[in-house]
C-alpha cells in the first residue's frame, strides 16, 4: 500500500507541475528554464516519497554519523558481533583487484581456536595499512596486532571496524597474488577460521609462485 500511494503521490506532483505551467504560460512559448523543471520535480517527489510513505524505521539517513555512533545503534539493536583475538604471526597476500588486502593470521588465545589462522580480506583493511607517499595522510601499519578485536555485523557480516590493541606484527611476508591464477589453493571467505592446515603449510602453499616484489 505504501508503495502505491507513494507512486501516486510522484504522478499526482507531475501532473501538477505540467498543469501550474500550462495555467501560466496556456499554449504560448514555454520560458527555456521549464525544461530543467520535469526532472527536478521527479527528484524532488521521490525524496518526499521516500520520506513520507516509509516507516520512522526505514527512512533514509540524512545526517552523518561517526563510525563509532555507528557501532553504538547496531549494538543497542542487538545487530553487532564483537570477536576477540590473540595472534602470533601473521602474513600478507597482495590486493588482488579491489579486493582489499589479504591476511592470514595464526592465533593463540588459549582456546578453542588455538593454532588455528584466521582469514580475513577487505577494503576495510587498508584503514590499517602503512602510508609513506603522502605527507597530509602519513601513517605506521597498525595491523596486525597481538590483540583485536573485529566488529562485524551480525546480519550482513560485513566488518565494521577493527579494534587493535597489544602490539603491531609485521608481517612475515607478502605472497605475490599470481597465486590467484588458475591456483588451486582452495578459496576462503573473510573472517573463516581454518582448521585442517597449520599455518606453516598455509604460507608454503600461498608463497609457491613467489613473493610480492617490495
Amino acid at each position: 500500500m505504501r508503495v502505491l500511494l507513494a507512486a501516486i503521490f510522484v504522478y499526482g506532483a507531475m501532473l501538477g507541475a505540467i498543469g501550474w505551467l500550462s495555467s501560466a504560460y496556456g499554449e504560448g512559448r514555454w520560458p527555456a528554464w521549464t525544461t530543467a523543471l520535469a526532472p527536478l520535480v521527479v527528484v524532488a517527489a521521490l525524496v518526499s516519497a521516500a520520506v513520507l510513505f516509509n516507516r520512522s524505521g526505514f527512512r533514509p539517513r540524512f545526517r552523518r554519523i561517526s563510525p563509532d555512533q555507528r557501532v553504538a545503534e547496531l549494538e543497542a539493536k542487538g545487530l553487532l558481533l564483537r570477536q576477540s583475538f590473540q595472534a602470533r604471526r601473521a602474513f600478507a597476500v597482495e590486493a588482488y583487484e579491489d579486493e582489499g588486502p589479504h591476511y592470514l593470521i595464526e592465533l593463540t588465545d588459549g582456546g578453542p581456536a588455538d593454532g588455528r589462522v584466521l582469514y580475513l580480506n577487505g577494503q576495510y583493511l587498508h584503514d590499517h595499512e602503512p602510508i609513506t607517499d603522502d605527507p597530509s595522510m602519513n601513517q605506521s601499519r597498525t595491523f596486525p596486532c597481538t590483540e583485536f578485536e573485529v566488529l562485524r555485523h551480525r546480519k550482513a557480516g560485513c566488518v565494521l571496524q577493527i579494534r587493535c590493541g597489544g602490539t603491531m606484527i609485521e608481517p612475515e611476508l607478502i605472497a605475490s597474488r599470481r597465486i590467484w591464477e588458475e591456483s588451486r589453493i582452495e578459496r576462503h571467505e573473510d573472517g573463516d577460521l581454518i582448521a585442517d592446515k597449520t599455518y606453516d603449510t598455509l604460507k608454503r602453499e600461498w608463497t609457491s609462485r613467489g613473493v610480492a616484489a617490495s
